[in-house]
């Protein structure tokens, strides 16, 4: 694809639209074509030391000009939704995010597509079974596909309880670890402070294929062909569809099984020492357990 033809799809009403309503509150990276020294292609994670935020179709247009010379490819967003973005330091305070999605990434090493979607079907029908069913997209990008559960579905209880991140650390592995292998295909369960993925209708950083998002009654219908820049298939309301509530159980039972996201536990002003990070998260373990 001709960068010509990248910034034309950049420049379409949906497209833009998508974008920056996912990528709202949300720690974003742009992926471009340019690579430096070191023949890497350029991530693009900062905006003058900020962190990179995208609040509306003005400022991404803005950004798509700024950056123009590097000649911006893909947008990526965080897992997490955040209450403020404006220095290096709220991206690592974990009080800042106020939600934060579980995600699934299916990746073919084979090329088998079909794979692909089977194994996203045995992700949505063991949500299911764990009462998650109405707050759940799987979004193609590339090569394979990410599943998501929408952070909105887990009530402020439970968050109150358990903080975001250590929601989504926990059910990612908790299904993970009940996922059978399967040939050919890689599920990678990483959730981390900036671990980022795909928007919705951006371009592959690679590939000439789009992200697109699609509930799970649409799954078995799912053709390859719908990632054509030219003639995509996109379902809009797939990752805008949650049911508040519907996640608390499972969250509370991934919680007391998996355990907090300790890794990088960042506190404004004040950094615990990791024993002590620790125990506290063995004494909310000790909570959701009494109660």
């Amino acid at each position: 694809m001709s960068f010509h033809s990248l910034l034309k799809h950049y420049e379409k009403p949906e497209v833009r639209r998508e974008i920056v309503d996912y990528c709202r509150n949300r720690w974003i990276a742009i992926h471009c074509e340019t690579t430096g020294r070191d023949r890497v292609h350029l991530m693009i994670r900062y905006d003058e030391g900020k962190p990179l935020k995208v609040d509306s179709e003005y400022e991404f247009t803005k950004l798509i000009n700024r950056y123009f010379k590097y000649r911006p490819r893909a947008f990526y967003a965080t897992t997490h939704i955040y209450y403020k973005l404006e220095t290096r330091e709220d991206v690592l305070d974990r009080s800042n995010i106020i939600y934060s999605s579980p995600v699934w990434d299916i990746d073919s090493k084979d090329g088998d597509w079909r794979k692909v979607i089977r194994k996203a079907c045995e992700i949505v029908s063991m949500l299911d079974s764990f009462g998650v069913s109405k707050s759940v997209f799987i979004k193609w990008s590339g090569r394979g596909a990410h599943v998501h559960i929408n952070p909105f579905c887990f009530s402020s209880d439970v968050r109150r309880k358990i903080e975001p991140i250590d929601i989504a650390y926990a059910v990612t592995s908790f299904i993970a670890n009940r996922l059978e292998p399967t040939e050919g295909l890689v599920v990678e369960s990483r959730i981390d402070i900036q671990r980022v993925f795909t928007s919705p209708l951006s371009l592959h950083r690679l590939l000439d294929r789009i992200a697109v998002c699609l509930p799970p009654d649409k799954l078995e219908e799912f053709d390859i062909s719908w990632t054509d820049p030219n003639s995509y298939v996109h379902f809009p309301d797939s990752w805008r569809r949650f049911s508040e509530g519907e996640g608390d159980d499972l969250a509370e039972r991934a919680f007391i099984s998996i355990g907090p996201y300790i890794a990088g536990k960042h506190r404004r002003r004040k950094h615990k020492p990791l024993d002590a990070e620790i125990l506290e998260a063995m004494k909310k373990l000790d909570k959701l357990v009494d109660s």
